[in-house]
């Protein structure tokens, strides 16, 4: 059974070489979002059915996930920096949270915290892949740190698709009712959905329903495996 972290919580650095195993970590897990990234650039053939609108919509998420890549590496040489330079306390604390966010960024860890629970449910002229498509960036820009759909973890390089019944992620069918669980903060999300204009009027108004629970505990139970890393290594 895989460890549980809560959105709050500290992973301890006990040993004296600490600093080596997270550079380590932190090489390791930049190279999983470059992999990630270019994985979902070489499949062309799974873009062939979406819409101009959505094809829009997706490049920009990519060009927006280049941009990320690219201030996560700087970042990461930052700390790299100071955790070469000395031990201070000061650097250890940095090193750990930038490991906290890495896991919720990557999807490695279930996790667990304050956040919402969103269910949608309609029909695909009501709800379809784009309408969970903008879900996801609506709650992303109001800060979600995990995402959850029907027990599929959400993260940068998932993407969804039109199927007969209902919609597909990375490949994956799942049917309405759409269950999206929320990590976050509650007021802030919830808000986010229910603005004019925002998914909850766009769903209602085409016939779909959107119920929000905002709750003060809440487990995402579902996490993304580490894959294989085919162009970045550790290095000492």
């Amino acid at each position: 059974m895989k460890k549980k972290a809560k959105v709050s919580s500290k992973i301890a650095l006990k040993t004296p070489q600490s600093r080596k195993y997270v550079v380590i970590i932190l090489t390791v897990l930049l190279g999983v979002f470059i992999t990630i990234a270019v994985k979902q650039n070489s499949k062309p053939e799974l873009l062939t059915s979406v819409r101009e609108d959505e094809l829009v919509l997706i490049l920009d998420d990519l060009t927006n996930q280049k941009d990320d890549l690219e201030v996560e590496l700087i970042k990461q040489n930052q700390i790299l920096e100071s955790l070469k330079n000395g031990s201070s306390d000061a650097a250890r604390k940095a090193a750990q949270d930038r490991i906290d966010q890495l896991i919720l960024l990557s999807g490695t860890a279930p996790v667990s915290g304050r956040g919402i629970q969103v269910l949608l449910t309609g029909e695909l002229y009501s709800v379809n892949s784009f309408t969970i498509l903008d879900t996801v960036q609506e709650l992303r820009d109001a800060g979600a740190v995990a995402i959850e759909i029907n027990g599929i973890r959400i993260i940068n390089s998932t993407f969804f698709t039109d199927t007969t019944e209902g919609i597909s992620i990375n490949l994956s069918k799942v049917r309405s009712p759409y269950k999206i669980s929320v990590l976050g903060d509650p007021e802030t999300l919830a808000t986010a959905l229910k603005i004019p204009g925002g998914m909850a009027e766009v769903v209602t108004t085409s016939g779909g329903t959107v119920i929000i629970n905002e709750l003060a505990a809440l487990d995402i139970d579902s996490s993304v495996p580490l894959t294989t890393l085919q162009y970045a290594v550790p290095v000492d």
